[in-house]
């Protein structure tokens, strides 16, 4: 029985930080629906879900923390010990990160309502980020996340910020931690901003040997759907700054176009082999779908080399993420075709060696013809 009128009379002693965490957990139990629902309106109800049960449980998790710490804190100071601090302390970590959860959600839902753009897809319309918004929920991201550190250390290492104080502990974790995420961080920043890689878009990086289409830009990495294999990336957004990346859009300059080179013998007549590709290039638009057969090939000789000239075959794609797709058409409608145009897709041998020459090369070279 002193247990619970110890109890009772703590309830009733409450600072001002135990009844915030309380009231906390009362408004996140409430409405932690609408809340895992604010930012963005959900198809995916199995999303929705997955943000609520996490939200549930980090609700859970403050409240015990501040049910153990009511329980184990003694009414006198004198009297309270290690235990006691430690829950006290554990129990205001809890609330600050759960608060620190929310302000990140709570600052994403506000900036995509003010600077989102509506996007329908098949009937479904909601909002999606654009350069602004996300460039200033990268900038929320790191305000509230420095802020949120502080705090804690404040709670378990108060010493370290009475030593250097908020704005040079600021700096200390910026340079000690500035090699593994500010250089990544920074070109995520830029990305962003200047708009010229999106959503959707199909990019390569010749030096990682990436060709995929652009799911999303996050704040120290992006993520990509691998067009080869169909297995999701992930790379750092630095590579987009430090490589090559080439971007398959359409821009002002006219619509995007592809090509597939081919090696065909000098005994082929030049409009012999134009009638062919022209014939590849139908045959191709008709069994895919991203080639645009109405702007025709556009084909050229692009070199006269030692063994075969080297003819290039160029088409205008309708959608970039068939890229490979419509590369392979190419490659197998010219297969198909090569016979009915009398013509080898096949490197061509400039010279031939007959076995009887072979013959009396080897015996000339061994001294096996009865000259010794």
């Amino acid at each position: 029985m002193d247990i619970w009128d110890e109890i009772l009379l703590r309830l009733r002693e409450l600072e001002m930080i135990e009844w915030l965490t309380f009231g906390v957990n009362a408004l996140v139990f409430l409405f932690s629906k609408k809340i895992a629902s604010s930012y963005g309106e959900v198809k995916d109800a199995e999303k929705m879900n997955a943000r609520l049960r996490i939200l549930h449980g980090f609700n859970l998790v403050v409240f015990l923390s501040f049910v153990v710490s009511v329980a184990v804190q003694s009414t006198d100071p004198t009297k309270a010990g290690t235990g006691s601090l430690t829950a006290a302390n554990v129990s205001q970590s809890c609330l600050i990160l759960l608060i620190a959860y929310l302000l990140i959600h709570l600052a994403e839902a506000l900036l995509l309502k003010r600077y989102g753009q509506a996007f329908t897809v098949m009937g479904f319309t909601r909002r999606v980020e654009t350069s602004t918004s996300r460039t200033l929920e990268l900038l929320a991201y790191t305000i509230i996340s420095l802020v949120t550190v502080i705090l804690l250390f404040n709670i378990w290492a108060p010493s370290a910020l009475q030593t250097t104080g908020a704005i040079g502990f600021i700096a200390v974790i910026i340079f000690t931690t500035k090699d593994y995420w500010m250089r990544d961080f920074i070109a995520g920043i830029i990305l962003i901003s200047n708009e010229r890689i999106q959503r959707g878009q199909v990019v390569a990086i010749p030096s990682e040997d990436v060709l995929a289409v652009v799911l999303e830009i996050r704040g120290m990495q992006t993520n990509l759907r691998d067009l080869v294999r169909a297995n999701d990336l992930t790379l750092p957004n630095s590579i987009f700054l430090r490589e090559r990346v080439d971007i398959f859009c359409e821009n002002p300059g006219g619509p995007f176009r592809d090509y597939v080179d081919f090696k065909i013998g000098y005994g082929a007549a030049s409009d012999q082999v134009q009638r062919f590709l022209k014939t590849v290039h139908l045959r191709a638009a008709e069994e895919s779908q991203g080639i645009e057969a109405e702007s025709g090939p556009k084909i050229a000789l692009k070199e006269n080399g030692d063994h075969a000239a080297r003819w290039r075959l160029g088409y205008v794609l309708a959608k970039p993420e068939e890229l490979l797709a419509v590369r392979d058409a190419v490659n197998l409608a010219a297969y198909q075709l090569q016979g009915e145009f009398n013509l080898e897709l096949s490197t061509p041998s400039t010279h031939v060696v007959t076995s009887d020459a072979s013959s009396a090369s080897s015996a000339s070279i061994t001294g096996s013809d009865g000259s010794s």
